[in-house]
């Protein structure tokens, strides 16, 4: 008796399906079109170049940190629908999106930040702006950008040769100063009673070439210190290229 019944409902299912497959519905029409599938809407206007095309694209959302994934995944345990609904609201900025669609999302992300996680706390990634801005420059092309950024990028690598250079030479007369410290403080503590005719004498430094050696690495300071606001001064005209 059961399959009987459900013979027959199978069979009602079966007819009501052939009944609306055989219903005369209208093809789909431009507004159906226009919803159902995307279209490239430069394309029905005219012939773009890519800086224009770039006006009407999003940018793709960047890739999420570990960070990010455990905390929505967290989050999903103890409020799914939450978690849900507040992932899906999230709408890519407003402002700046042809930046970022020429950009990407995690270059985006970067470049908005001034450094790609390999840098010290505080520290600007300059190759990274200048990488940006160089993407930039191929979609938005900048009459003498290239030569500029060519420049920078020569300025920052000679920069960061000379305070690498003079942090190596400040380190290495830092540590003769402690020496030269060291002796002259064992040398008030010898008794000159007491002396081994083997013993070579030690030569020790005077109080004006202990003098002479700090004043050479306060100078050595100074120039590092230029060289670092040199080097700034660089930073704030990459970021005022990338705007």
């Amino acid at each position: 008796m059961t399959s009987s019944l459900l013979s027959s409902h199978l069979d009602q299912i079966s007819i009501c399906a052939s009944s609306i497959s055989d219903l005369p519905f209208s093809r789909p029409k431009p507004f159906t079109n226009a919803l159902l599938t995307h279209h490239d809407i430069t394309a029905l206007i005219r012939d773009t170049e890519q800086h224009e095309r770039a006006l009407f694209s999003i940018a793709p959302p960047p890739v999420p940190s570990k960070s990010q994934i455990q905390q929505i995944s967290s989050t999903f345990t103890t409020s799914a629908s939450r978690s849900i609904s507040t992932t899906n609201t999230q709408r890519p900025p407003r402002r700046h999106t042809a930046v970022a669609a020429v950009l990407g999302g995690d270059l985006y992300r970067k470049t908005r930040t001034g450094h790609s996680g390999k840098q010290s706390k505080g520290d600007i990634d300059v190759e990274l702006l200048l990488r940006g801005a160089e993407k930039l420059c191929r979609v938005y092309p900048i009459p003498g950008a290239f030569d500029r950024i060519g420049e920078l990028r020569n300025r920052y690598a000679q920069l960061s040769a000379n305070i690498a250079h003079y942090e190596e030479r400040v380190a290495m007369q830092s540590a003769q100063l402690d020496n030269l410290h060291q002796n002259h403080d064992d040398y008030d503590q010898d008794d000159y009673d007491y002396q081994d005719d083997h013993f070579e004498p030690t030569v020790h430094m005077s109080k004006d070439d202990l003098v002479n050696e700090e004043e050479e690495i306060r100078a050595l300071e100074d120039k590092k210190r230029a060289l670092q606001s040199r080097v700034s001064s660089m930073e704030r005209d990459i970021e005022g290229l990338t705007r």
